[in-house]
């Protein structure tokens, strides 16, 4: 993960800036939005697709990179009960959770681009890097209702049993990484087409990461609707599963935003140093 973020600066720094030519843009995104963790173990499954939506405020340093401040929300889901898999069909978890995510991001375009301007590429392919704070809260169904799984600790969090931890937070930062290709439609609008993907430190994305806690004493500490959200397999009440594996915390969870993505500059002039390219947008 370091190694990418570092070739990503050292790209964009030993990039040949052939202006200082600057806009500010908005823009709009409509898409889908996924994860990868325990129950859903692939990033790009159309299965694991939801809806997503951000805005963001874009400040083109120059043709080649610029800065933009983003805030977005998606949801993701998954269930066992679709998967393949021996091992998740007898775990039978599911969950859903919100995910409002706040970041700063630098974006490179690998060919000079301003949706301001004339005299840049009518369609540039770009990337993406830089750091995201985001907001969780995995739900769990069980008769007829949502209840949110950190407060109740289903691997024992809280609970001050043997081999158990703290509960895990809920804002966590993450680092995103991502590309995608833009396409100029005049000097007030593009559209960019992108996919970015956020590492996280956290394991519980889906509130699934370690072993199953002994289910008395589960009761007992976090009380039974912890208990019952805890083991949905077919031995859920006894104590059949305690210790055995549920999740694997080595395995960090992702998750993903993209889709489509509409610009409008906000500058009614597009300033550029370099005569004799300076123009008024049209």
């Amino acid at each position: 993960m370091r190694k990418i973020l570092i070739l990503f600066f050292i790209v964009v720094v030993l990039q040949p800036q052939k202006s200082s030519a600057q806009s500010s843009e908005l823009g709009l995104l409509l898409g889908v939005a996924s994860y990868k963790g325990e129950i859903n173990t692939h990033l790009f499954n159309p299965n694991a697709f939801n809806p997503a939506a951000g805005l963001y405020y874009k400040r083109c340093l120059n043709s080649f990179w610029s800065f933009r401040l983003g805030l977005t929300y998606g949801q993701i889901t998954g269930s066992d009960a679709i998967a393949k898999e021996d091992f998740n069909q007898y775990r039978n978890l599911s969950f859903r959770s919100d995910i409002w995510d706040a970041s700063a991001l630098f974006e490179f375009n690998f060919f000079p681009f301003q949706t301001a301007s004339e005299h840049t590429s009518k369609v540039a392919p770009y990337l993406v890097a830089g750091v995201t704070f985001f907001h969780h809260n995995p739900q769990g169904f069980i008769n007829g209702s949502w209840h949110d799984l950190q407060p109740l600790g289903t691997e024992g969090q809280g609970s001050g049993l043997p081999n158990t931890t703290g509960r895990y937070k809920r804002v966590q930062f993450a680092f995103p990484m991502g590309g995608g290709i833009k396409f100029k439609l005049s000097n007030r609008f593009s559209l960019s087409v992108e996919a970015i993907a956020r590492r996280t430190y956290t394991d519980y994305l889906d509130d699934v990461s370690t072993v199953y806690p002994n289910q008395n004493e589960l009761r007992n500490t976090n009380g039974v609707l912890a208990a019952e959200l805890s083991d949905r397999t077919i031995f859920a009440g006894t104590d059949i599963n305690a210790k055995r594996q549920r999740g694997n915390a080595s395995d960090k969870d992702w998750y993903m935003m993209g889709g489509f993505t509409i610009n409008w500059t906000l500058s009614k002039k597009y300033t550029d140093k370099c005569k004799p390219f300076r123009t008024k947008l049209r």
